[in-house]
């Protein structure tokens, strides 16, 4: 008998309007929400959500809009809904620029530390986890935490040795949202939140830079990419790679000319071609396991001369047989850097155990304002009995 599980923390009272208001970020020609904008202000990060809304100070000076194919947006005058520009309508009414995405990859790589920030920082991030089975959700955590890291880097000799405090921590200062309909033995539980070298890796920039540029030069591997946009010093470049393997990819990166540095980063995964294959739950269940597609997404800015965080995001399925029923697994994480300063320290007393998922480890309780703005998707699987 499948054993559900239900939990659900707040801690915080909903935030007054005199605090707080919530904006719209829409299409300027079909007027659809625009989920995932950034927006920067003077001293923090934040990103809309699935219904494009997003909630911000009511005392701002300027704001900054930047989403992947829209013209970036300042305003100092805030509305209720604010429209951004569409840099194109179709890629056939560009002119059409071929460029060698493996070079900017490798060259980005290869030259990382010296382009974006390398120095002990700490940030105030928001993780949001969110699993689906078969179109609805099954698992929702949203938290508040705080984020050390040692050079902004993935460090694979710290790996090896399992030691991953030593150049990045997390302490998880509150979970706004939980709950779970999940059963224990599922196997797409928690799957981006356990200890594996990816749940550590996806955090860092340089680590997916190196997984790509594995793959580009792997043997027979075949690509492509065009400059589609032009901005200034940024180009908004579209690519794509084929692999004999089976793996193909396709994606967006902003890149800028003069500092040679990717700003939006943006590849999508294909593994259609792969094969099920066996696999067994904890308690030696066996089933069909299909790998899925997926998509993983950094953003940058420019702040004192280096290139800063402000997201790092993934989300992937699958597909599971199991006793001839087969369901469709779906994962996203989403971490916001939304605050960042330099600093002196070498981590937290309160640190989570990277051996652990997030929701087993203690938060310290630290109360502070939030932002925290759930789509209508989550408030509605929030309110479900």
């Amino acid at each position: 008998m499948k054993l559900y599980t239900v939990l659900f923390f707040l801690f915080f009272q909903i935030l007054s309007s005199q605090s707080l208001q919530k904006i719209k970020i829409v299409d300027a020609q079909d007027k659809s929400p625009i989920p995932n904008a950034r927006l920067i202000l003077a001293n923090e990060v934040l990103y809309t959500n699935e219904d494009g809304m997003v909630l911000i100070p009511n005392q701002i000076s300027a704001i900054e809009i930047f989403n992947s194919g829209y013209e970036s947006k300042k305003i100092t005058h805030i509305d209720p809904v604010i429209e951004l520009k569409p840099l194109y309508k179709e890629i056939e009414e560009v002119k059409i620029i071929n460029v060698n995405i493996k070079n900017i990859v490798i060259d980005v790589f290869k030259n990382y530390r010296k382009r974006y920030f390398d120095k002990p920082s700490l940030y105030n991030i928001i993780y949001r986890q969110k699993n689906t089975s078969d179109g609805n959700l099954s698992l929702l955590m949203l938290a508040e935490a705080k984020l050390w890291s040692k050079s902004n880097m993935y460090n694979y000799k710290n790996t090896l040795q399992e030691n991953y405090d030593e150049f990045v921590q997390i302490e998880l200062n509150n979970i706004r949202y939980f709950k779970s309909k999940e059963a224990e033995n599922n196997i797409i539980q928690g799957s981006s939140l356990d200890q594996s070298k990816d749940f550590v890796g996806n955090i860092f920039f340089n680590y997916e830079l190196r997984r790509f540029t594995s793959y580009l030069e792997s043997k027979d591997i075949k690509y492509s990419a065009n400059v589609i946009s032009e901005n200034g010093d940024e180009q908004t470049i579209q690519f794509k790679a084929s692999s004999p393997s089976g793996i193909n990819v396709s994606g967006i990166i902003i890149y800028n000319t003069l500092d040679k540095v990717i700003l939006h980063y943006e590849l999508n995964y294909e593994q259609s071609k792969w094969p099920s294959y066996k696999k067994q739950t904890k308690d030696g269940l066996e089933y069909d396991f299909k790998p899925g597609d997926g998509v993983v997404v950094f953003d940058f800015y420019k702040k004192n001369k280096k290139y800063i965080p402000s997201q790092a995001n993934m989300k992937g399925d699958c597909y599971i047989t199991y006793d001839n029923i087969k369901s469709v697994k779906t994962f996203e994480r989403e971490i916001i850097f939304q605050t960042f300063d330099e600093t002196d320290s070498k981590g937290f007393e309160n640190k989570i155990d990277f051996k652990k998922s997030l929701w087993e480890n203690i938060p310290n309780q630290e109360q502070k304002d939030s932002k925290i703005l759930l789509s209508k998707e989550e408030q509605d699987f929030i309110d479900q009995k």
